[in-house]
């Protein structure tokens, strides 16, 4: 009986959880191809340039969807406290509260950052500007709404490894929860 035919998009979608889970060195095409349902003949039908085309490919999903349902809260009009607001509650459903590994540290932690460095690169370099223009918004200069935005970045990073670590969702909540305050803090 032949596998159930899934969408290109479910189809990276599950390639996309290997390398989250497995970086890009433990991301094997057995465990691919367990993991999608499709033998290694049809995977190199999809993608022909192997493992390293899906990793493109799965950066240029969840970039469109991080891009859809995060990002588009710091592009949206309105007071910087309230897009701040919905920025954080859209990354907290895009790690699905705390629970889902990031796929930039994932690559970058598993020797995937040389391969990919220009998708890494561009989605930190993207959400520090957006970040940080809506900080300027808010009337904080442009040098330190740039330095509050980079720390903010990290401190998220660091707050999906910390939660992943001590199985607790609730610090990487938390930390969302208290980031617009601190990001528009007068100090």
């Amino acid at each position: 009986m032949p596998a159930p035919r899934i969408s290109r998009e479910e189809l990276i979608d599950r390639i996309a959880e290997v390398f989250k889970q497995h970086g890009y060195e433990g991301a094997s095409l057995s465990l691919i191809s367990k993991t999608t349902g499709l033998g290694r003949a049809s995977l190199y039908h999809h993608f022909p340039g192997g493992k390293e085309e899906m990793g493109h490919e799965v950066f240029r999903q969840i970039g469109e969807h991080l891009d859809r349902n995060v990002l588009s809260h710091l592009r949206a009009k309105g007071l910087p406290e309230q897009r701040l607001k919905n920025w954080t509650q859209g990354l907290n459903r895009f790690y699905e509260g705390g629970s889902k590994n990031c796929l930039l540290g994932a690559m970058i932690l598993s020797g995937g950052s040389g391969r990919f460095s220009d998708e890494i690169t561009s989605t930190f370099r993207t959400l520090i500007d957006l970040l940080s223009t809506v900080l300027e918004a808010a009337n904080i200069p442009q040098g330190l709404a740039q330095r509050r935005a980079g720390r903010a970045i990290g401190e998220i990073q660091g707050a999906l490894l910390v939660s992943r670590g001590l199985k607790d969702e609730g610090y990487f909540q938390q930390i969302l929860e208290d980031l617009p305050g601190e990001l528009l803090s007068v100090k």
